[in-house]
Order: C-alpha cells, then sequence, then structure tokens
C-alpha cells in the first residue's frame, strides 16, 4: 500500500466532530497531564512548593533564559489602575503576572516565584491602585489548561504577593484555603461601595471540585453563593454596578433553562433571572457569557454570550440596568462565521467616554462606534501572504482574544494567546506587542529539539504559536538577517509540535502541526517558508488523519545509506518515508487502537525501535520497524500514556519509559485473616486493599523484557514529561515535568534537582547536546532555558 500527496480523490473527509466546550486541539494535553480525570488539582505541587529545597537544590544551578523575546504565550487577565493608563498588569495562562509601565512594550516580571504561574483573573481595587487581587487557575474552557491554587493578593502595585488567606505580617486569616476553594477563576470585581467586598465568578472541569460563584470578604475569605444549590456549577462573569449600591450582575450556567445573566439588588441575598421575559434568549441557550458596563453612562451594559456549542449566541445592549435588552449582534451576521470557540475566547468592552463604542473578542475583535453603525471586523489572524512582511500589518493581531482593556480615550489592550496588542486608535491599526514588546517570556513549548551539528539552532511547536526557531536568518543570500539573540522566527503557523534535525545539517529539519501534518525544510530555503511533506487528511485521510493534533516524529539516527534518512510519524500505527517526503507508507498495524505518543530509535543499533502508546503500552522492533512484539510494559506500570521513551546511549538492551497523567493512586492488594465465620468461609482469607500513588519512570535492561522502578518512593507523585541521557560520561539520566528538571547518577542512586533558577513551571521536554554538553528545557508558559552540564556536580556517581 502506498499513498502519496497526488491520490486525495479517493479519500473522504473526516467526520465532524460532535459539539464539545472544548478546542479542536486540546486532547493531546489532556491525556499527558490529566486523564482520566476531567481534571488535576495541584495538591502535590503544593505539597512540593511548600518544600521547595526537598531534593537539595543547588544555587550553583543557574539556567540562562533563551526567549523567545519576541513571541509571548496566552495572556489571560489585563487590569490598568485608574490614571494610570500606561501601567499594564497581564496574567499569563501557565507564567505568572507581569508589569508594564510603558503601555505594553517592555515587561517584568511581577510574581512570586513557588506560588501558582497560572492566572485566571486580576482585579485592581478602583480607589486603592496599589492593591490587588490576583486568582490562579484558568477558567477558559479547555482541557490544555492548569487548575490554580488559590488567590493572592498585592497591597504594594505588584511588587510582591502573599497567599489571600493570610494577613500581611502571616497571620492566618478564619478562613484559609482548603478543599472548597475554587480552582479556576475567570472573574473578580471589587464591590465600588464597600471597601472589603467583591465576588468571584469560577468554573471546573470536574464536578467534584467546589466551582459556582463567591462572595468575598478580604478580612475573612469566600463564602460560596449556593442560591442555585450546593453542587458546582459554572460562573463566567461578575460585575457590581458602579452606581446603584448592592447591585451585582452575573452570568451563570447551570446546563439547564436557568443559565444566563442573573441580577442582585442586595449584594447577592437573592436573585432575579434576566430571561426571555425581558427579551434575552431563553436561558437553555445560554453557555458562557461576559459582562461590560458603559463608564460613561452605567446605566447602559453589555453581554457578549455564547451558545451551547461555542458559536455566537449575541451581543445585547440594556440601557437600563437590565430591565430590558435588544440584540445588537446576531450569529446571522455573516461576519462572525468563523467564531465558533466563544467558550475559550469570549471577551468585552467598553469606550469609557461613549457609551455606543463597544468592542468584543472571540477569533478576533469587532467594533461598533455608533447606536446606528454596524459592526466591523478590527482585526485579521492571515499570516500566510507574504511572510517577510506581515510583521507590517497594521490589522494583524494575535487571534483568540481571553481580555481587553480601554483605560483611557482610544488605547485599547488586548489580552490573547500571543501575549498582548494594543492599539491607540479605537482599533483603527494594532501595535502586536506578541511581536514586538521585550521581556514578557511566557510562550508555552509542547516540544523542543536542537541541531546536533550546532546548539545556537533550536526551537520547537508552541501553543498556538506554531513552530519557532532560533539562530536561523530571516532571508537567503545576501539578503539574510540574524535576528537578534534570544528572538525566535515562526517557521509555521498553527499549533506547532515535534520538530527533529537532521544530525549532520542543522537546515534539515522536519516539523509537525495539527492533525498530523509534516512540514519539511532544506538548506538554502528561506526559513519562513517550508514544505508540506505530508498532508494528513489527503494522504491517511479519514478519522485517523485527526487522532490527535500533535503526531510525534523520529529521524533515523548515524550515518545512513543512500541520500534520505527515515522519517517516521505517529498516528495509532506508524507511517514512514525513505525519501524525504515524496511518498509515506503505513509501516506498522495499530498497536492497540491508541495514538502513538513516544517513538524511539537506539543511537547505539537503529534496529532498535521502541513506540509508547496513548493506553500505555510499549512496543519494540529489534529488525528497524519489519515486525513489532505485543505489549511489554510491566505490571507496575500504570496504563496511562506514555510520554517519553529514551535508549541508553552506549547500552542497546537499556531503555526507560516516563509515564504521565495526574498520578491518580493505583491500588495495591495485601492479604489479611479473615473474621470468625461459619462454612464455608471459615478460615478462608480476604484481601484487603491499600492505596499508593502509582510511579512514573521506570527502566529496562533487557529490551523490555523486565522492569524495574525508577521512583524510588521519592518522586513526587506528579506529571513527568522528559527523560534524557547525558551522551558522554557519566551517562546521567535527566528527568523533567511539573517540578522542574532532576538528574539520576547512573546505578540509580537517587535522584537530585537541578531545577536551580528555572521558573516554577512545567517542563515540558528535555534536550542534551553532546558537542556542547548543554541541555536544553521546554517550558509550558515561560519559554526555554538552558545549562551548561560540564561543571554539574549534581548526579555524578
Amino acid at each position: 500500500m502506498k499513498k502519496t500527496e497526488e491520490q486525495p480523490d479517493s479519500v473522504k473527509p473526516a467526520p465532524e466532530k460532535p459539539a464539545t466546550t472544548h478546542k479542536d486541539r486540546s486532547e493531546f494535553f489532556f491525556e499527558r497531564a490529566t486523564f482520566p480525570a476531567r481534571d488535576a488539582p495541584p495538591l502535590e505541587l503544593e505539597k512540593f512548593w511548600q518544600d521547595q529545597n526537598r531534593f537539595g537544590d543547588l544555587p550553583e544551578h543557574q539556567w540562562e533564559p533563551a526567549g523567545p523575546y519576541n513571541i509571548a504565550g496566552r495572556v489571560t487577565a489585563l487590569v490598568v489602575p485608574p490614571g494610570e493608563p500606561q501601567t499594564l498588569f497581564a496574567g499569563s495562562a501557565a507564567g505568572g503576572v507581569w508589569r508594564s509601565t510603558d503601555g505594553g512594550v517592555t515587561w517584568n516580571y511581577a510574581w512570586e516565584r513557588f506560588a501558582n504561574q497560572n492566572i485566571g483573573a486580576l482585579a485592581i481595587h478602583p480607589q486603592e491602585c496599589n492593591r490587588l487581587i490576583a486568582a490562579t487557575g484558568e477558567a477558559n474552557q479547555s482541557v490544555d489548561t492548569y487548575p490554580g491554587s488559590g488567590f493572592f493578593t498585592s497591597l504594594d502595585g505588584g511588587m510582591k504577593w502573599q497567599n489571600f488567606f493570610t494577613r500581611p505580617g502571616g497571620e492566618p486569616l478564619p478562613q484559609g484555603a482548603s478543599e472548597e476553594t475554587p480552582r479556576r477563576v475567570g472573574a473578580i470585581a471589587f464591590d465600588p461601595f464597600n471597601l472589603i467586598y467583591g465576588a468571584v465568578g469560577s468554573v471546573t472541569h470536574d464536578d467534584r471540585m467546589r466551582a459556582g460563584l463567591y462572595l468575598i470578604r478580604f478580612d475573612q475569605g469566600l463564602v460560596p453563593c449556593v442560591f442555585w444549590g450546593n453542587r458546582s456549577y459554572k460562573c463566567h462573569s461578575v460585575a457590581f454596578h458602579p452606581r446603584r449600591k448592592g447591585w451585582l450582575f452575573a452570568a451563570i450556567e447551570l446546563r439547564g433553562s436557568q443559565n444566563g445573566i442573573w441580577r442582585s439588588q442586595n449584594s447577592g441575598e437573592t436573585w432575579e433571572h434576566l430571561d426571555e421575559k425581558r427579551r434575552l434568549p431563553e436561558g437553555q441557550e445560554f453557555g458562557r457569557a461576559s459582562i461590560a458596563f458603559a463608564p460613561s453612562n452605567p446605566e447602559v451594559l453589555y453581554v457578549l454570550a455564547a451558545d451551547r456549542e461555542r458559536r455566537l449566541l449575541g451581543v445585547f445592549r440594556s440601557a437600563d440596568s437590565g430591565e430590558r435588552w435588544k440584540r445588537i449582534a446576531s450569529p446571522a451576521d455573516e461576519l462572525f462565521a468563523g467564531e465558533r470557540f466563544l467558550s475559550f475566547n469570549n471577551t468585552i468592552v467598553v469606550h469609557p467616554q461613549h457609551e455606543n463604542f463597544v468592542i468584543w473578542g472571540g477569533a478576533n475583535l469587532y467594533r461598533l462606534t455608533g447606536a446606528r453603525q454596524s459592526w466591523k471586523k478590527i482585526t485579521t489572524v492571515e499570516r500566510f501572504i507574504l511572510p517577510s512582511r506581515r510583521e507590517n500589518f497594521v490589522d494583524y493581531v494575535h487571534e483568540d482574544h481571553h481580555a481587553l482593556a480601554m483605560p483611557d480615550g482610544n488605547l485599547v489592550y488586548s489580552g490573547n494567546d500571543g501575549g498582548v496588542a494594543v492599539s491607540h486608535n479605537g482599533g483603527d491599526t494594532w501595535e502586536d506587542h506578541s511581536r514586538r514588546s521585550r521581556g514578557m517570556i511566557t510562550t508555552m513549548f509542547y516540544a523542543v529539539d536542537v541541531a546536533p551539528a550546532n546548539s545556537k539552532v533550536f526551537g520547537g511547536g508552541a501553543q498556538d504559536n506554531g513552530t519557532l526557531l532560533t539562530g536561523v536568518p530571516k532571508g537567503v543570500g545576501t539578503h539574510a538577517v540574524l535576528p537578534p539573540e534570544g528572538d525566535f522566527v515562526q517557521a509555521f503557523s498553527g499549533d506547532g509540535g515535534w520538530i527533529v534535525f537532521d544530525p549532520a545539517d542543522e537546515e534539515k529539519v522536519f516539523g509537525s502541526f495539527q492533525n498530523a501534518n509534516v512540514m519539511r525544510h532544506r538548506g538554502g530555503q528561506d526559513w519562513l517558508w517550508w514544505r508540506k511533506v505530508l498532508d494528513s487528511e489527503k494522504v491517511i485521510g479519514g478519522a485517523e488523519s485527526n487522532q490527535r493534533s500533535i503526531a510525534v516524529l523520529a529521524l533515523e539516527p548515524g550515518e545512513v545509506r543512500g541520500p534520505f534518512r527515515k522519517l517516521w510519524a505517529g498516528t495509532d500505527r506508524l507511517w514512514r518515508t525513505d525519501d524525504d517526503g515524496a511518498t509515506w507508507n503505513p509501516a506498522s498495524d495499530t498497536f492497540d487502537r491508541s495514538v502513538i505518543s513516544a517513538i524511539e530509535i537506539s543511537t547505539v543499533d537503529p534496529r532498535i525501535m521502541y513506540v509508547g502508546t496513548t493506553k500505555g503500552g510499549v512496543y519494540r522492533s529489534t529488525d528497524a520497524g519489519a515486525a513489532w512484539s505485543k505489549d511489554l510494559a510491566g505490571a507496575e506500570m500504570p496504563r496511562r500514556l506514555i510520554t517519553r521513551l529514551e535508549t541508553h546511549p552506549t547500552k542497546p538492551r537499556t531503555v526507560v519509559a516516563v509515564v504521565g497523567s495526574t498520578g491518580m493512586t493505583s491500588v495495591k492488594l495485601r492479604s489479611a485473616p479473615a473474621p470468625k465465620s461459619k462454612p464455608p468461609f471459615a478460615g478462608a482469607h480476604v484481601e484487603t486493599a491499600t492505596e499508593k500513588p502509582y510511579s512514573h519512570v521506570f527502566q529496562s535492561d533487557d529490551l523490555g523484557i523486565t522492569w524495574k522502578d525508577l521512583d524510588g518512593g521519592v518522586l513526587p507523585n506528579v506529571v513527568y514529561y522528559a527523560a534524557i541521557f547525558e551522551t558522554r560520561p557519566p551517562f546521567r539520566l535527566f528527568l523533567a515535568g511539573d517540578i522542574g528538571v532532576l538528574v539520576q547518577a547512573p546505578g540509580g542512586n537517587g535522584w537530585e534537582s537541578i531545577t536551580g533558577n528555572l521558573p516554577n513551571v512545567v517542563v515540558s521536554d528535555l534536550v542534551y547536546h553532546e558537542r556542547d554538553q548543554l541541555l536544553t528545557a521546554a517550558t509550558y508558559g515561560r519559554g526555554i532555558w538552558r545549562l551548561p552540564t560540564d561543571r554539574l556536580l549534581a548526579g555524578r556517581p
């Protein structure tokens, strides 16, 4: 069987997926980090953060930030102090809080190192400008987001933060953080009439965790609002009326006819549903919604609402504090046809001086500038036309908008999946500060690779920022210009995935993006131009082409015979090209009917290959992929996604397997005497179960026949993503995950942390560069970091 790009006619398109509140491409992240639960509260991480020196971290482990300085990651929240329009606080989805004092041109990190980095919401007090509150845990409804660890306050303009449940001197408040604390908060509002009162809106991916509307007293704590019941529900937006004391509005989603906008006139004691009687859609139509008041006339308020299938339900306006409503933007308008992720992107803002000047954001931004005007699309996400000039597009802003602020005049800030964009003329033109600003290093990488022939050339796939590379020029020949150190070039867009460099040539590289598509770059080409060599829909086709958004890749190592190296890509089976991507062949049957999550080829003996799967299977070939074993995963290995397989650089029979997911407890059985009883049970034994956390790192020294546990009862029960051997003596094993980077000496004599000054963030991938003895770590929220290992003492035998 042989398929090529020139044979698409016989391939039917993949069936449309059923509606879901989550992004199409989030399944990859979910299976690695949280499966089988819907969410993973960071309880183990919180324990680790409280005892961050648990592994004897040494101060000399000083990692160097490598960028990107010019391409930021997702921003979930924005606040501007009253009267200071150039001062801006941005909450990052996985990289803490950042502060700019020059309108977003430059940024400084403004967060505590061992606080949860996943910011869901920010608020600043309308009278006390130095008083801020930050809520952790992203509330955008997609499973490639992280939960939080409560609330933090700052009394000095974001210079220092402390846990909300402690007083300035460290004395605990009456209510401490507990299991009742919401883990994903998308909205915080201060009551303008009460300095110590506010409201919190939260959501959950798992109804075992508390979520909904909370009333907050800053001298006491949170009080859950149980008006809609004691079970968890979703509260997407909260807003106090600026002039009517005690009036509070909330966007509630209960999964039924009570969804929609609710209003309280007594600070949340009782509530009324603003339903179809007030000319809003029926509650059963409502999904996520955002609320915004007109600062110049607070009797006017707006609601941006999604339906239950993530599409636009409408934008609604009330001129009498919610008594009557009018739909002013309709889903029937072709202008909004591409808006289909409004459970993930959903934000609206009103001009500070003009009550009929409104901007709302989904994938794009839209503006209404007068009561009788029509909506205008004011941004574009087009990035494929003239890529060398795309930075000059006046209406280009990174897609997926999560936060908007209009602090003064026509100044507009947008927080989106690429950082922060700024307009000084109400949205007519934009400065995409995710491309031009300096200092906000928040890129969310899935994977990284370093060119073996040149360690200055490296990069990887990033969430919604495509495949990013540094150390490569823009342009070719005499027009080639090397960007500043730390700046990255976006090779191609979308959600980037695996990249693999040719061992002998840094200009030969393959990269993947969503739905198992593969791109190729060759020497002499502009780094902005790549050729698609695997069009998944055409070559693979059907449901197999979009089984998972990110396909893992592996390139044949060592010396090769012939002009090309073999390249392997994984769906639920292996695909291979022997001719630089011109043709592809299925190279295996399906292994266990789940998607391949790891491919490893021994550098010592390339005939030895391993495949790991989403279901936790490990399969081996000893003849370069011609034949495969059955599942070799050991009995102690949990049936969770294999995040990485790594062979030893000198021992071809030795392989390490890393198991992902949340670290949910497994059951260990032990025998115990049965209680006295009459026959037929007399003298019998019963099994009583005790629970223990499962381990995540295993090693086999006999080609996967037997396995030993490398956790050793020491590793925290969190998610681990990558393991890599040092490829020169002493051949230490490095491990990366939610708690940073660890190292184990040969022989398995315990683990040591080498996290050092790395940010307190997920480390999603590791690469060891043999010639330069350099460790490169990709993070999910704080870019890429590097550490020389030639003088590294940790992990030595």
